[in-house]
């Protein structure tokens, strides 16, 4: 929520308001819808930024200098893992990420002016990074533009959140009153227009009861006149249904947060039971479709189509993402080779094992009830 949104919120509703209410409950939705994004966006990004980016070559893997710079180097001041994380998040934080090509530097734009035609490519212009600002624009197949969704998530989100926002103040409103602690103040009758006394009442009131509740051991003096009577019993206590409501929203609020960017709540939260099915499906429906967006765009500006058409283009490797235990997988492994699906370098790559680089282990093999059989057998013969 921006400043003056905010503002325009708190003094347009009412004739009357109470600011600090206002701006606790702001408070709390920036905190918690903040906190809640950021927890997504850098799992997201951390995830994508751990894939292999493989570059083609007339439909074989090579590794020459896009290579390098897609997983080790895009630029001076950034490796490939920071680069990438970067991409994603601001792709999914700002529904947009620039990145202009500059003397064989991939950078990463701060701020730009997008100008949008229908006919003709789209123009960047006042593209900053840091403290450096191009002096030129840039054409649309000069550069690389990421967007994530038609409409802003993050500010969407931000409506919704402020459901939630109302309820967190209100939960939290609730646990601090429930462990406050509460008496009665009985006085004599005073004149009205008597300042010493007023002056003295506001001094008890203000200072020294402040210091009562505050401290650990304290003794408040009272004026003559003035009674004080404790309230105490379970009604002051707190207890663990404020707590509950706290943590009850808070989950609420992580939940539409990881809905609206296809991740399983149970993966954002920790409450992990079955891993396996929550990370498939986490690729599937969340990681599958920002690879498929960074490809798309790499290969149709950064390759070409000419390029693409004759098999030289980008791919990335997803494969890497999941953790693998090379004895749980030994025996489908195994079959793998076996069929002639994957070679042993290949699998070597696929476990994290560095790849053997002989003509056997890079060949792909079959076994013979599934290999063709010489002169003109067939299987069942």
């Amino acid at each position: 929520m921006k400043l003056v949104e905010m503002l325009r919120n708190i003094f347009a509703s009412a004739e009357t308001v109470n600011v600090n209410q206002q701006l606790e409950s702001a408070r709390y939705q920036l905190a918690v819808e903040d906190f809640a994004i950021q927890m997504a966006i850098n799992l997201i990004a951390g995830t994508i930024a751990k894939c292999e980016f493989r570059t083609m070559l007339k439909g074989k893997q090579v590794k020459g200098d896009d290579y390098y710079t897609f997983n080790v180097e895009p630029n001076k001041n950034q490796n490939s893992n920071q680069f990438w994380h970067e991409v994603v998040a601001k792709m999914l934080y700002y529904n947009e990420c620039l990145v202009v090509e500059m003397n064989g530097q991939l950078i990463i734009a701060d701020s730009f002016t997008h100008d949008e035609y229908a006919l003709f490519p789209d123009k960047f212009s006042n593209v900053t990074r840091k403290d450096f600002t191009f002096l030129r624009s840039f054409s649309a197949d000069e550069v690389l533009y990421f967007t994530y969704a038609n409409k802003d998530i993050r500010a969407l989100l931000s409506g919704v959140m402020a459901g939630y926002a109302d309820l967190l103040t209100l939960a939290v409103g609730k646990y601090k009153r429930a462990g406050g602690r509460k008496g009665v103040v009985k006085t004599g009758t005073t004149p009205i227009k008597d300042e010493k006394w007023q002056k003295a009442l506001d001094d008890l009131y203000g200072r020294r009861f402040k210091s009562y509740y505050n401290d650990e051991n304290a003794l408040v003096v009272l004026p003559q006149g003035v009674e004080y009577e404790e309230i105490t019993g379970e009604g002051s206590k707190k207890s663990t249904s404020e707590v509950g409501d706290i943590a009850k929203i808070t989950e609420e609020a992580f939940t539409r947060v990881a809905q609206a960017f296809k991740i399983n709540p149970s993966l954002l939260l920790g409450n992990i039971a079955n891993v396996d099915s929550v990370v498939d499906e986490f690729l599937t429906f969340c990681i599958d479709h920002i690879v498929d967006i960074i490809v798309t765009e790499v290969n149709r500006k950064y390759y070409g189509k000419k390029s693409v058409l004759a098999g030289s283009c980008l791919k990335i490797n997803t494969m890497c993402i999941k953790h693998i235990d090379i004895f749980s997988i030994a025996e489908k492994a195994d079959k793998l080779i076996a069929d002639g699906i994957f070679c042993i370098d290949e699998i070597r790559e696929l476990v994290g094992a560095v790849p053997l680089d002989t003509w056997w282990s890079k060949k792909h093999w079959l076994t013979k009830n599934l290999a063709d059989l010489e002169g003109g057998e067939t299987q069942n013969e």
